[in-house]
């Protein structure tokens, strides 16, 4: 083994291509969605919900989240709390009671023509398919870009200090989503997250960073 000046040498340390350091992320401004945020539920009006499809409809490229009440007790698990979809100005957050979806979100959770982008998509399109059988299609993972392009973190937070420059509140992460009113900061928080994966993807896109040749993940 080869060795320098009576120690052993060592292999010198990764450098990412994109990265920065956990504590500098502390030192960047907050970043927060600042369009307007729509809350649907079993009971909002036909009206209500069909404006909300048309929008998202009319937008090809559009952030994706999902919400679940957090499990303290090993072997513990909820369903989908929330399913949020957002554009560059408008949230929608979709309550989810006892399975039940709007037809019209179905439909774009299942059109490959209409991009989602999210963060660690694998065991979230797995839970749609078994609990709301949403046949996910055009879903765009961000963990798979993040790691293509060497960025470190990977996180949706990493990945908007490093691309967007301000950092995501988490602090309502681990929140009841499935509490009957959800608080200004559980809605503040689950249409920035939706959004932040848009905004990081279509800075992504700006720089020339994603390439067309990659297998995405086109679910």
């Amino acid at each position: 083994m080869a060795e320098k000046n009576g120690a052993e040498a060592k292999e010198p340390e990764h450098k990412p291509r994109f990265g920065i350091e956990k504590e500098k992320i502390m030192d960047l401004p907050i970043g927060a969605f600042r369009g307007k945020i729509s809350v649907i539920t079993p009971n909002t009006s036909h009206e209500r919900v069909a404006k909300a499809i048309r929008i998202l409809e009319g937008s090809r490229i559009l952030g994706f989240d999902t919400e679940t009440k957090p499990a303290y007790r090993k072997g513990e698990s909820y369903p989908i709390a929330l399913i949020q979809l957002a554009t560059d100005s408008h949230a929608f957050l979709f309550r989810v009671l006892d399975g039940r979806i709007p037809d019209g979100l179905r439909q774009i959770m299942q059109n490959p023509r209409i991009l989602k982008i999210g963060q660690g998509l694998k065991h979230e399109l797995r839970l749609l398919k078994k609990e709301l059988r949403v046949d996910g299609r055009g879903f765009i993972d961000m963990l798979d870009i993040a790691h293509k392009l060497d960025c470190v973190p990977k996180s949706v937070r990493g990945l908007s200090a490093i691309f967007l420059g301000f950092r995501i509140i988490k602090s309502s992460q681990r929140t009841n989503w499935a509490r009957s009113r959800l608080t200004d900061k559980q809605l503040l928080y689950a249409a920035t997250d939706a959004w932040a994966c848009l905004k990081v993807y279509m800075e992504m896109r700006r720089r020339g960073l994603i390439n067309p040749r990659w297998k995405m993940s086109h679910k």
